[in-house]
């Protein structure tokens, strides 16, 4: 078996961290795995993949790529495409409607919002060469469910982490030292880009509200991203620069999280949310929005606790509460650390070659 992976992604999120943990894992698995990507792109650079081809990156129509898909399928004789974003689904689409790839198409959807209605992504999603369409929670196949015409296509795959990648026997204190603060001061972040959807105004106000009743906790975004440059300035109008802190990206990821004494997640769209599987994986106790799928991972009272989006009064609560109940807190992380053992990225890839299987008829 040959799988064509193709990303478009310059940068570096979640969506390309799960593709490029999916092919590595995929190769342990025995499947001969390619990737194609924009060149010098993060994934290019950290995926460890044998045979890569790139691309000049352009518009969301790219015709030579479609062109180029076509070729490479037939000089290498791929058995399956798979896509991680929309604008790689758009080319393999067009490579199969225009240029008449006939190798089948498996896409992975992990934004959380309704695909659109126009009679393009009708056709896009609908096309014969699509034949699975791997969605990474419940309520992303729910939503999507009403735009495909054969529901059968629809399955779900949650995305998987590397629980091993944190050494919870040497926590380092690195963001303590680095911003000058005490060993013992009570830090509460977030890992994400600094973007529309992931509602960081919100954290903000929650960050105050804390504020107001624990001087002494401080805050942490850990990220980059457009919305940057608003963010800092509703924390200096709201007087908050001494307790709130910007990082920037940092790829030291894996060492800082588990300095965190609470993640707190205030998006108000979300595919699964990896970074609370990480959180869990971390023993970081994790307060977080009921967006997208992530009650599928966040059982209030059970792994962590829950509250509606944009309800910055409510967060504040849910992390005052844990900060002063350290049994509930511990109690929520041994449940939470136990719980991602189901979502590791090696499960991932076994779950979704079955479906590479299925789709090619191997599974007798």
């Amino acid at each position: 078996m040959k799988v064509l992976h193709i990303s478009t992604a310059t940068g570096w999120r979640g969506g390309e961290q799960q593709a490029a943990y999916l092919i590595t894992e995929l190769q342990q698995l025995n499947v001969a795995c390619m990737l194609l990507c924009p060149q010098d792109s993060e994934i290019q650079k950290r995926a460890s993949c044998p045979q890569v081809f790139t691309f000049r990156k352009k518009g969301s129509l790219n015709f030579s790529l479609a062109g180029q898909i076509k070729k490479i399928c037939i000089a290498n004789q791929i058995s399956l495409i798979h896509t991680h974003d929309s604008h790689a689904h758009t080319a393999a689409f067009i490579s199969a409607w225009l240029f008449g790839n006939k190798t089948p198409v498996i896409i992975s959807r992990r934004v959380d919002f309704a695909v659109s209605g126009n009679f393009f992504s009708g056709m896009k999603y609908n096309h014969p060469c699509i034949k699975k369409i791997i969605c990474v929670s419940a309520a992303i196949q729910k939503l999507t469910a009403p735009a495909i015409s054969d529901k059968s296509k629809l399955s779900v795959v949650h995305s998987g982490i590397d629980k091993n990648k944190f050494n919870l026997q040497q926590i380092k204190n690195k963001l303590r030292s680095e911003f000058n603060l005490s060993n013992d001061s009570l830090l509460v972040g977030n890992v994400s880009a600094l973007a529309d959807h992931k509602d960081l105004f919100t954290f903000i106000a929650a960050a105050e509200k804390i504020n107001a009743a624990m001087p002494e906790v401080r805050f942490f975004l850990i990220g980059e991203g457009p919305e940057r440059a608003a963010l800092q300035a509703e924390v200096k109008n709201k007087k908050l620069e001494q307790v709130l802190f910007f990082t920037g990206f940092r790829k030291d990821v894996a060492e800082i999280l588990p300095e965190l004494d609470i993640f707190l997640m205030t998006s108000k769209t979300e595919g699964l949310g990896t970074t609370l599987l990480d959180a869990f994986a971390a023993k970081v106790a994790v307060v977080a929005t009921n967006a997208g799928g992530i009650s599928e991972i966040v059982q209030d009272g059970f792994t962590g606790l829950i509250s509606d989006v944009g309800d910055a009064e409510n967060l504040s609560r849910q992390v005052i509460k844990l900060i002063e109940n350290k049994e509930l807190k511990n109690r929520l992380t041994d449940n939470a650390f136990k719980f991602v053992d189901g979502f590791t990225y090696s499960t991932t890839a076994k779950k979704t070659l079955q479906i590479y299987k299925e789709v090619l008829g191997e599974n007798n």
